[in-house]
């Protein structure tokens, strides 16, 4: 089994990232309006740093990430908008939906590269999620033609916990009926992809094809950059 992270290795974060924020806004911006009393620009980019703060201060402390209700919800306050329960929801909604409005960039070769893997191995996906939780980003595979690769998914918001958490890992190697040792889960980051699967018995593939971080300090099995290099070293 091979699983994989999706920020950073299946996708490009930052790619398209000012039209999922302008959706975002524009949302809103058109809920509150209904109050009559709209945000201003500056006020919301501060509520997002604010919301952004909130969740790595949780995910890195707590091995959770917070849902994207309490990310509307720090933002909200922040701001201190009083919404009805349902303009929440709403809010909510558009957050969470916002990826589709600026869908983020392919890695280079990664296609490829599942579609060769997937010939040979289990593919699972191992993700944690920020505003967008995992019923968005297994639309997102889907409208790539991606998702038929995966036959497991662990999304944080689903687990209840984030990487490097072992139940993260449990999950798709149970589902996949996969033995650790055997299998490689590929991601970008040390501290949650590498570790964890590592803590697992499983080995790590650091991709630093976009977040180079961690390149010269990973403990990680394989370090690169190439995709497709990566999927011809775990096939042979």
């Amino acid at each position: 089994m091979v699983s994989i992270d999706f920020w950073n290795t299946i996708v490009i974060a930052h790619t398209n990232g000012e039209k999922r924020q302008q959706a975002r806004i524009d949302g809103l911006r058109e809920i509150c309006a209904k109050y009559g009393d709209v945000p201003e620009l500056d006020l919301i980019g501060k509520a997002h740093q604010h919301a952004s703060s909130k969740f790595d201060e949780i995910w890195l402390g707590q091995q959770r990430t917070p849902t994207s209700r309490e990310l509307v919800d720090f933002a909200l306050t922040f701001m201190g908008l009083q919404l009805s329960e349902a303009d929440r929801a709403e809010v909510t909604r558009i957050y969470q939906e916002s990826l589709l409005d600026g869908a983020p960039e392919l890695t280079l070769g990664v296609g490829e590269a599942l579609e060769k893997l997937a010939s040979t191995h289990k593919l699972a996906i191992i993700s944690d999620t920020m505003f967008s939780p995992g019923r968005v980003l297994r639309g997102y595979l889907k409208s790539k033609g991606l998702d038929g690769f995966f036959s497991a998914y662990a999304f944080s918001d689903e687990v209840g916990v984030s990487k490097p958490h072992r139940k993260m890992y449990k999950k798709v190697l149970s589902e996949t009926g996969s033995d650790a040792k055997s299998s490689w889960h590929v991601g970008d980051i040390h501290q949650t992809d590498i570790k964890g699967a590592q803590s697992m018995g499983m080995k790590a593939v650091l991709y630093t094809g976009i977040n180079t971080t961690d390149k010269e300090t990973s403990s990680a099995d394989v370090i690169s950059d190439d995709w497709l290099k990566i999927s011809d070293i775990l096939i042979s």
